[in-house]
């Protein structure tokens, strides 16, 4: 007969064969990265990461990068803790800090999104090869629940994931606490003899994740655990992944991608997918020819693909892209819009130019021929004769009003693969001069959409 105990069983904090297996990862890694605020969560991972790589030898780098954003009066200090803490560690520590003005509205989500623009600034610098996070099962639990209250599809409720390769602005991210109780987090750092920085938002029920903790203390007692829920992410993130790879397989397929920019396909074969693949579709399609994941309302894609698929002819604007159908195909440009492409001038270096195109050009005093200079930007803006210009076969000119020209400055368009091309007797110039289109993103959009749309992410 098991002994029962007469009350509450207090949770014993990690025991160091879990550690190590839930850190056995990392071990493929040479460069790291820990994001620590000072809360229970990641400070628990700086220390038991702490205590890993000194057990294991792991002999990679680390940095503790802290985000201050200044939007409470003890940022400051809970920053300051968390360097103190890495320091008795020997880890090197960095406060990145929120500056300029704050939004009124959707504070935690622009939050959240100006953090990981500042990480990514930093690991850009720095090298690290990913990002390690400290979200627990609790957390897990709770995105869940949010975007269930959303209307999210299978995209949204395959929540977080272990190993997240393409994160937002393209960090790897690392959740070895994932399958772990915050509670057992906590434990460790009191066995430690530890305290940690407590956000009085949390508990504050203004804000909907507090509210979705105490409903989930309410659904646990109902058997709707964090483990159970957990669970059900994992069935839906592999009928995610199913459905990606399809996605994908279709697209290779149906995709006509010119070098210069602008896709077309089929309209016919378009129209004789399931609904799901072409919403999914077109977010890719949209996000492609952009060069930039942006949040859209689902109500949008539901109205680009009505028109598609009842129109005849059919144009519309989305994304920052015209997309539009005429008899037997669909088309899709970057259009110029309020934000027209930047022109490099002068265009030297080597960069991104608007997020779809790698360029690099030789220095000043490399570019034999140019003394007068070169300019990088779009052809819509650019001082070029446009009876000199070839247009494609096959495709609408105004598709090439984004397309990546180079010229001279004496207006010259200089001929290059991933242009259109020209009249001019300098073609053979170009040769040192590096442009060409981003390779497609591994990861499918997610298709997240606004705070306060209808409905969530497909």
């Amino acid at each position: 007969m098991h002994n029962v105990p007469d009350g509450p069983v207090e949770l014993q904090g990690l025991p160091v064969e879990d550690v190590d297996l839930l850190f056995s990862k990392l071990n493929s890694f040479s460069s790291l990265a820990l994001a620590v605020s000072g809360g229970a969560d990641s400070l628990c991972l700086m220390v038991l990461f702490d205590e890993w790589r000194q057990r294991t030898g792991w002999s990679g780098s680390s940095e503790v990068v802290i985000v201050d954003h200044g939007l409470r009066s003890e940022s400051a200090e809970e920053a300051s803790f968390v360097v103190q803490e890495a320091g008795k560690r020997g880890l090197p520590a960095t406060v990145l800090r929120w500056v300029g003005a704050k939004p009124l509205a959707n504070i935690q989500e622009e939050a959240r999104v100006a953090r990981y623009q500042l990480i990514a600034s930093r690991l850009s610098d720095t090298g690290a090869q990913a990002l390690l996070l400290g979200h627990h099962l609790d957390d897990q639990a709770e995105t869940f629940l949010d975007r269930l209250t959303r209307g999210s599809g299978i995209s949204g409720l395959s929540a977080m994931a272990a190993d997240e390769p393409d994160g937002p602005e393209g960090l790897r991210l690392l959740r070895p606490f994932l399958s772990v109780r915050k509670a057992q987090l906590e434990a460790s750092l009191r066995k430690r003899g530890l305290s940690w920085c407590s956000d009085p938002s949390n508990g504050d029920e203004k804000y909907k994740r507090s509210r979705l903790r105490r409903i989930l203390g309410l659904l646990e007692t109902e058997g709707l655990t964090p483990e159970r829920i957990s669970q059900t992410s994992l069935h839906v993130r592999r009928a995610r992944q199913a459905l990606e790879v399809s996605v994908q397989e279709i697209a290779e397929r149906l995709f006509v991608e010119h070098p210069a920019g602008p896709v077309k396909l089929r309209l016919p074969a378009f129209r004789a997918l399931e609904q799901e693949f072409r919403l999914r579709l077109l977010g890719l399609l949209l996000d492609r020819v952009s060069g930039r994941q942006i949040k859209r309302r689902f109500s949008s894609l539901q109205a680009l693909d009505s028109g598609l698929m009842t129109k005849e002819t059919f144009r519309q604007t989305l994304s920052g892209c015209q997309l539009g159908a005429s008899e037997q195909t669909i088309w899709c440009w970057r259009e110029p819009g309020r934000k027209v492409p930047a022109t490099l001038a002068p265009f030297v270096g080597g960069g991104i130019w608007d997020n779809r195109f790698r360029y690099k050009a030789p220095e000043a005093s490399e570019r034999a021929g140019f003394q007068e200079g070169l300019f990088l930007g779009p052809l819509c803006k650019a001082p070029i004769a446009r009876s000199t210009i070839f247009w494609p076969d096959g495709w609408p000119r105004e598709a090439f009003d984004c397309s990546p020209v180079i010229w001279t400055g004496k207006g010259i368009g200089l001929n290059h693969a991933a242009s259109v091309s020209f009249e001019t007797v300098n073609s053979d110039r170009c040769e040192d001069l590096e442009l060409e289109r981003l390779p497609k993103r591994v990861k499918l959009p997610g298709n997240h959409f606004d705070e306060d749309a209808e409905n969530g992410e497909i």
